[in-house]
Order: structure tokens, then sequence, then C-alpha cells
């Protein structure tokens, strides 16, 4: 039934229900309605007036401009007007923070989002790994102890309680040592919870100077305040768990750095430990990124750019940024490829050269490179299968390549084409792995079961109990009930001692099968039929098994799965993106910041891009109504997807205070910025700006179906924030580059001539 008509009805009704009988109140003021229409007033009155749980937490639409309301139980972080019109509301709702309430709420935030908004500033993030926190936690205020060595004590409050951590917030500001006994008078008086009168001993983790606010951790073994603390946790979960907001933050920051990963031109490689390329992590644009080194395979040729004495070399600076330059040139028999970075051709002085050569050749590209070491402390390898292990352990450097669309001029200089020897390379043919992002496809191609089912395994004579995860026709996912060590791929014998039971004709004893993969530390067994299939007992039972059965049993149909190694890789390369990277939501009100990424290895930069409050600051570079034309470019049938602003800041020389923006400027105005006499702090950024097409990105996150479990409230609101991304913009300094394009007049340090073949 619509209740519309009844709208304004229902807004009178509900702050009258707290005080008055609804049916005497529709009986004055609905007396026509028939019984069927009072029963869904009366349900929808219950409905508006029944405790709501949500959080309203609007730091990401609203940065900076949010202030705390507490109500309840529940902070809230709203805007100012939301945060009036909530104490307004109350007035209506009896003080209770009801769904009605939330709903109005929701109804005022969609008018507020219409206002103009701001290209607004919002903090720094650098994509994690996975939860900061790994266990539940509540926003729970307590009393707690803090019993010092010398037999006295302090009293704070609990600011949020977890199984083996604390934050607490003391009265006055006290410096502690490094341990201290803890306990929770308050707590202890609730039923099985009097072991936590007991002091046990935390580490004081302190981040801050606040030494009011103690952030702690629990060190001893305590299974009684273990338990204790889990059940009170799990108990009071739903109305004060910060579980939510957690994977939130997680999913979202992820899911920032896969639309970085996936639609933007930088392509990630990993080397392993001598410098030779492995892996290449392509997306949609990789074919456009790989087409100049294309030979018969995609990037191919990339390890002569990219050779392993180079590798080697940058790997001595790990963190560090260059720019690369190469070019070819067909000699009379041989094509040469000379390959430089911008450090070597300074030092070399042969930039002039290089650049003229490259422009004259036409084949003149330009790459932005980064190079970072691989460390697997970084995070956890439990979720990795011994495949996935073997994969990554011969991996040692990962490198961001960006391709930079540069519209170099030829560089007044005397030609002394003898100085480019030293940079031509030998073409060296490898064919690395290419892996595209995503879902890869299934070693299992039919559709597997999810039936648990008792079995045991005989390995070398010993005999293992367990059950199956997965059954399909040709293979088995196997939980053991311990840990097991086996050279993969081995043979083993399987007794499905459940289903032996119930078809003993099918004498499902003694199978023979093929271990080929294990994963969770050595309790999970990828199985594989063994022999011809016309004579393997279980491929027989199952395959009339599942069809006969198919509505019975529940189908897990995984033609396509993402590995874990794969997830891996993909997070350990967001851990040093190539670029600061901003990404711009855009609603009915035009364009607004909702992230921004940041690049350690490229700190002024990161600095020249913050504010005063260490705040993403793009609107430095970019104003909305050029990001607005910009756009409106990408938006053409042209098949455009990326869009290049060189923009030159300076300040004037001397205490005029005066300071210049130009985008793209003319050769005049380069000159002119360039002269010392007429400006200082000269920078050169390229911003590269890539029109999303999220359509067309699937998101693998893994805490994402976690997040849905745990708040479907928070993961709408998720989704709804990544539909409005329509654009990626990534910032790169090129003003080393800028800076080297001045003439070269000075003779080259070396005379070489080059090969006879190459003139």
């Amino acid at each position: 039934m619509d209740l519309s008509p009844y709208k304004t009805l229902l807004n009178k009704l509900v702050p009258l229900s707290y005080h008055n009988d609804i049916d005497s109140l529709l009986d004055s003021l609905l007396p026509e309605a028939d019984k069927d229409t009072r029963y869904r007033l009366q349900a929808e009155l219950s409905r508006l007036t029944s405790p709501c749980l949500r959080v309203l937490d609007l730091r990401s639409l609203f940065p900076d401009k949010c202030q705390l309301v507490r109500h309840q139980g529940l902070d809230h972080m709203m805007p100012e007007p939301l945060a009036r019109r909530f104490h307004t509301l109350l007035k209506d709702f009896n003080g209770e923070y009801s769904r009605g309430l939330y709903e109005v709420l929701l109804a005022e935030l969609a008018a507020l989002r219409k206002l103009p908004a701001q290209f607004n500033n919002t903090s720094w993030h650098l994509p994690a790994l996975g939860l900061q926190r790994k266990e539940s936690r509540l926003r729970f205020v307590t009393p707690v102890v803090l019993h010092l060595d010398n037999g006295k004590s302090l009293q704070g409050n609990s600011l949020d309680i977890s199984p083996a951590g604390l934050l607490v917030q003391l009265a006055d500001a006290v410096r502690l040592p490094e341990q201290i006994a803890i306990s929770f008078p308050e707590l202890a008086k609730q039923p099985n919870m009097v072991s936590l009168a007991s002091p046990r001993r935390y580490s004081l983790k302190q981040d801050s100077d606040d030494l009011s606010r103690l952030k702690m951790q629990r060190l001893e073994d305590a299974p009684d305040w273990q338990q204790a603390l889990s059940e009170f946790i799990e108990q009071n979960r739903p109305r004060y768990g910060l579980d939510a907001e957690d994977l939130y933050t997680t999913v979202k920051t992820q899911c920032w750095g896969q639309v970085l990963l996936e639609t933007s031109l930088s392509l990630s490689l990993f080397f392993d430990e001598q410098g030779e390329l492995q892996h290449i992590l392509t997306n949609r644009y990789s074919s456009k990124t790989l087409a100049p080194w294309q030979q018969k395979q995609p990037g191919d040729l990339l390890t002569t750019l990219l050779s392993p004495e180079r590798i080697l070399q940058m790997s001595q600076q790990p963190l560090s940024t260059t720019l690369l330059y190469s070019f070819r040139r067909q000699g009379k028999h041989l094509p040469y490829y000379f390959v430089a970075s911008q450090h070597e051709l300074a030092q070399q002085k042969a930039f002039a050269v290089f650049i003229n050569e490259g422009l004259k050749a036409g084949t003149l590209l330009c790459y932005y490179v980064s190079i970072r070491p691989l460390h697997y402390a970084d995070q956890a390898v439990n979720a990795l299968d011994l495949q996935g292990i073997r994969q990554l352990n011969q991996l040692k450097w990962q490198l961001w390549l960006t391709p930079l669309s540069i519209p170099i001029a030829p560089i007044a200089a005397e030609l002394n084409i003898q100085q480019l020897e030293p940079f031509i390379r030998p073409l060296r043919q490898q064919t690395p792995t290419i892996t595209p992002l995503g879902k890869q496809a299934s070693k299992r191609q039919e559709t597997r079961f999810k039936l648990q089912s008792a079995l045991e395994l005989t390995v070398a004579g010993k005999t293992i109990s367990g059950h199956s995860e997965d059954l399909s026709s040709r293979g088995i996912k196997v939980l053991l009930t311990e840990s097991l060590r086996l050279e993969v791929p081995c043979l083993i014998s399987v007794h499905l001692t459940e289903l032996n039971k119930r078809s003993p004709r099918s004498r499902l004893k003694n199978l023979p099968y093929r271990v080929v993969n294990i994963s969770g530390d050595g309790k999970i067994l990828h199985l594989r039929i063994e022999g011809a299939e016309e004579t393997h007992a279980a491929y027989l039972f199952l395959t009339a098994l599942f069809e006969q059965n198919q509505s019975k049993l529940r189908a897990r149909h995984e033609a396509h799965h993402t590995p874990a190694w794969l997830t891996w890789l993909s997070r350990q390369t967001l851990q040093q993106p190539s670029s600061p990277t901003f990404l711009l939501a855009r609603n009915e009100s035009g364009f607004y910041l909702q992230g921004a990424i940041s690049c350690p290895a490229q700190q002024s930069l990161m600095s020249f891009l913050s504010n005063e409050h260490q705040q993403a600051h793009l609107s430095r570079l970019v104003s909305r109504q050029l990001l607005q034309s910009t756009f409106t470019q990408l938006l053409r049938p042209d098949g455009r997807d990326h869009h290049y602003l060189e923009i030159w800041t300076a300040s004037a020389a001397g205490n005029s205070g005066q300071s210049w923006l130009l985008v793209d400027p003319d050769a005049n105005r380069r000159a002119f910025l360039q002269d010392s006499r007429h400006s200082k702090d000269l920078r050169v950024s390229l911003v590269i700006i890539n029109r999303l097409q999220l359509r067309q990105l699937d998101y693998m996150v893994p805490e994402w179906e976690k997040l849905t479990q745990t708040s479907l409230y928070k993961a709408q609101q998720l989704e709804q924030q990544i539909a409005e991304l329509s654009v990626l913009s990534q910032v790169f300094d090129i003003t080393e580059m800028v800076l080297c394009q001045l003439p070269v007049k000075e003779p080259a340090t070396n005379q070489v001539p080059l090969p006879s073949s190459a003139d």
C-alpha cells in the first residue's frame, strides 16, 4: 500500500504517539479509514519510532566540516547544519534516535549535497593491506584501573575495548612505564566476568604526544580474560561495535587502489633477485603501453628497456624515481635500441643529442619509473597456497612503469652523435609472464558442490582424518584436522568414509588421488583424481550423485576466481604508488575530491600538493573550471581516455610575493620562467587526467563480503560513493627534464663513433 498520501498525517502522529494511544489518535484524525489502512498506518508508526543503530559518519562527504554528535552511546559525525537539525528532530521523537529520525536526516542530507560543492580537500591515504585491528572491538566507556608498581593506582575510562587491546582516557596527562597492570572493576561485577577484577599486564603503545590518551595491548596469555571480553564484545557488538568502520575504511582504500591499478596508464612489473623480468601486472590500457615494445608477444622487448643491469643499478637506491628515455634507430642490417636515464644523460651531457636523435628517428619514448623492494613481512602469507608461495618466492623487486606523453621540441645544440654510443643496448628477447588483473580461470572447470563429508587420507602408511569442503567429479578440496607437509605433486589414497556408508557398493575406499596444491598452512589439500575417469570409482559415483541431486546440493560454480598470490601482488604494488593520485567524484553540484593516494617516494611533490594541515590539495594545480573543460574533452567520441596537462609554477625573483601558475605555456613563457632573473622555485608538474568507466571494473576486494555482512548500510554507502567516481588524476614531477632542455654547448667527454652499420 502506498502511504505517500498520508505523509503529512504520519508526521503529526509520530510525536503524538509517544504520549497518546494510537487507536484513539486515528479515530480522531482519520475516522473514515478502513481496517486495512489503520493497520498499515499503525505498522508504519511502529517502524518509525523503533530504535535505530546506524551511525551517520559523513566525513567522507564533508571532510573538515563535521562535528561529533554523541547520543545514546552512538557517535555521529555530521556537518553543522545537519547537527542542528538532528537536535531539533530529537524533540519530535521524544529524545530517541529512531528509524524515522534517521530517514528524515537522510532526506536532509540529500538536499544538503545538492548545494554548490567545494573543490574540497581530503586526507592522504596509503592503500592498506587489511584491517588495522584484526579483532572485534567496542566503543564502550567503563572505569579502568591502572595499577602502578609503587602500590598506587590511577583511574581512567576506556574509549574502546577489544579482547587483547584497549584505548584509555585519563583525566590528567601522566607519564607511565612501558608495561602496566590493568583491571576492569565495573565489568567484573557482571555475570561470568569476575576474572576481570584481577590485574593483567598491558604494554603501552604510545604513538602520539597526548599522554592522557593511552593505547595498550595485553601481554599476558589469560584465557579467562580472553573468553570474558570476547563474550562481552559479541553480546554488545550490534550496538557498540566498530568493526563496520574498520572494514569500511579498509575496503574503501583498497577499492581506490584497485581503480588506480586497473584504469591508470601505469604498469606494475616484478623482477627476481638477478634483475630478470618475471611478471607484468596488466590492466585495460596495457596493450597501448606495451605496443612500442611489442615484437612477437606483448612486452617481450621490455627486458631491453629494463635490462637486469639497469634493475640492479636502480635497486641500489630503492624507493627512488627516475625518467627513462628510449628510441629505436634502424641501421643497415639491424635496429639499434638507445636507452638512458635522466641522470645518465645529464652526467654525460648528452640530453640534447639524445632527444634530437630520438625525434629525428620518430621513435622517442619517455617513461616515469620507480622501484621498491618486496617485503614478505608486510602482509601475512598464511592465505597463500603452495603454488602461490612458489610464484612469489622468486620475486625481489617491484617497479612502476608509466609512459609520459610530453611534447619535447628539438633542442638547439651541437650535434655530436658519438655521445650516444654508451646508451646502445643489445636486443634481449625474453617473454615474461603477462598477468591480467582480476579473475583467473579456475583449474577445475566443472561445477563444484558445497558438500561437507567425512573422509580419511592415507599418506606413507599414516591415516589422517578430515572432511571435504567442496566436491566435483574430478577433484576434492579437503580440510584436515592437522597440518601436513608434502612434496607436491604426490599420490595419496582417499577413503570417502561417510559416502561409502551410504553406498557400500560403490567401494569408495583406497581411491587414487593426486595432491596438486596445499594451502591453509598445510591443513587444506587440493586433490585431483588419478587415472582414467571411466574406471575411477569416485568419478563415476560423484557424477551420478550430482546428476540425481542437483536441487538438493547447493552448486558452487567457480569457473573464475582470484588466486591469493595475485591479490597479494596487487596489494604489494599499492604499498608504493607510482605518483600522488587524486580520485574525484561527480554529483549534481559538480566535482568534489573523494580521496587522495599518497606517494612516499615523492616527498617534495607531496608537500607541494598539501595544504598547511597536511591534506591533499589538488586545486593548487587544477581549478574546477579547468577540470570541467578537460573532462568535457574526454567525453568526446574521439577515443581519448587520458588527457595530459603540463603545469608550470614559480615564484617571482625578489620579495614581491608574486607567483605564477601556467598551463601548457608557450615557448616564450617557458623561457621567461626558466630565467633565474625572473623566477625562482620553478616546478613543472605533469597531470594525467583519466576518465573512469567503473562499469567495466569488477572490485576483487576480499573484505567486501565481510563488510556487507557486518553493515549493509556501510556497504551501500560505499557503493554509492564509488559510483560517483569519475576522474582519476595522477601528478608527476618533471622539473628535472625541463631544466635539462636548456641548450648544451660543452663538447662531449668521450668521442666514440657509433657502429658503422648504424650510420
